[in-house]
C-alpha cells in the first residue's frame, strides 16, 4: 500500500508491505526499514525499527495524524497515493451520487457504526477496520443515506473491498 505523507513542508512517498504477523517492510522515499509493531493500548503502539525500540501514540482525524514519539509531537497528513493521483485529496473536490465506500488495505471489521437506511453526514464514521494493528474509522465521503452494508463485525476484508454504499 502506497501513501503520500506531508510533514511540515516536506512530502514523502511511503510504501508499507506486511511480510509477517506484526512485521512490515516500510519504504520512505526509497529508504527501507523493517518494522515490528504491536498495539499496546487504544492509541498506543510499540515499534521496533531496525533494532531500535519506540513507544508511540497516534491520534487521527480524517487524513491528519498526530504522532507522539519520545515526547515530541508530529503532525502528519497521510493520503492514499491513489487518491492523490485522481485528485481526491483536494478539499474542493465534491463527490455526488452513489458512493461505494471501500477500505484501502486488508484488515478485519471491528464494528459497523451505521444501519441501512440511516442518514449520514459527510465525514461521519461508518465502519471501524483494524489494519496493521491500528483501528481505522472509515468515514462517509458524502452526506446521504446508507443504502447497503456489505460487511459485519469479524469479517476479514481485502484492500479495495466495498464496505458500505451511501447515496
Amino acid at each position: 500500500m502506497a501513501f503520500v505523507a506531508k510533514l511540515g513542508e516536506q512530502t514523502y512517498t511511503v510504501e508499507i508491505e506486511e511480510i509477517g504477523k506484526g512485521l512490515y517492510r516500510v519504504s520512505v522515499d526509497g529508504n527501507e526499514f523493517l518494522v515490528d509493531g504491536k498495539k499496546t493500548g487504544r492509541t498506543n503502539y510499540s515499534l521496533i525499527v531496525d533494532n531500535r525500540s519506540f513507544e508511540i501514540e497516534v491520534d487521527n482525524a480524517e487524513d491528519e495524524y498526530r504522532v507522539l514519539v519520545d515526547g515530541r509531537n508530529y503532525h502528519v497528513n497521510l493520503v492514499d497515493e491513489r487518491r492523490v493521483r485522481v485528485g481526491g485529496s483536494q478539499s474542493d473536490v465534491q463527490l455526488q451520487g452513489r458512493q461505494r465506500v471501500s477500505v484501502p488495505m486488508p484488515g478485519q471489521v471491528i464494528e459497523v457504526l451505521v444501519s441501512e437506511g440511516d442518514s449520514v453526514e459527510k465525514g461521519q464514521g461508518l465502519v471501524i477496520v483494524e489494519a496493521m494493528k491500528m483501528e481505522n474509522e472509515v468515514r462517509s465521503p458524502i452526506a446521504g443515506v446508507v443504502k447497503e452494508i456489505k460487511v459485519k463485525p469479524g469479517d476479514a476484508v481485502e484492500g479495495g473491498a466495498v464496505l458500505v454504499i451511501v447515496e
